[in-house]
């Protein structure tokens, strides 16, 4: 990635990034389709540098995957500060820019296992539920593995 204009917002410890990327609720899917640029908000999990994400099994960003798998992922987290006047307004954040690689989960076992780190993370212990059968019955439901390549955490204020 390139550099950061503003070091003093900068967030440069990974353990940090990752606590951002998993605590985060939702993110933003980045690709390009037929060279333009396409952005989608995601449920996902970070875990041990890959991101796990679900998708039906056609849609945009499939074909935008299977086309580039060039990806950018991002989360954030924060709230506006009023002021007085227009320019005195800020905003109170942190967040987390993934550069990686996106493949379609083939694999059964990592199927399972990415839609059950998924469903542990919006529903604690739930995962167990989700079964071999249970996903042959929603063979519909892809699996999205973005593995990590860069990640940039920034803040404000620093």
């Amino acid at each position: 990635m390139s550099s950061m204009r503003r070091k003093e917002k900068e967030i440069i410890e990974k353990v940090i990034q990752e606590e951002i990327l998993r605590q985060a609720e939702v993110g933003r899917l980045g690709t390009a389709v037929d060279g333009v640029p396409y952005v989608v908000p995601m449920n996902f999990c970070y875990v041990k540098d890959a991101i796990y994400l679900h998708s039906f099994r056609d849609g945009k960003k499939i074909r935008a995957i299977k086309s580039n798998p060039r990806v950018c992922f991002e989360v954030d987290e924060g709230e506006i500060i009023k002021g007085e006047t227009p320019c005195d307004y800020s905003w109170k954040f942190t967040s987390v820019i993934v550069n990686g690689v996106a493949t379609v989960v083939e694999d059964q076992d990592e199927r399972l296992r990415g839609l059950r780190l998924i469903s542990d993370k919006y529903s604690p212990g739930k995962g167990v539920m989700i079964t071999p059968e249970i996903m042959e019955k929603n063979k519909h439901v892809w699996i999205i593995r973005i593995d990590v390549e860069e990640m940039a955490g920034k803040k404000s204020p620093a």
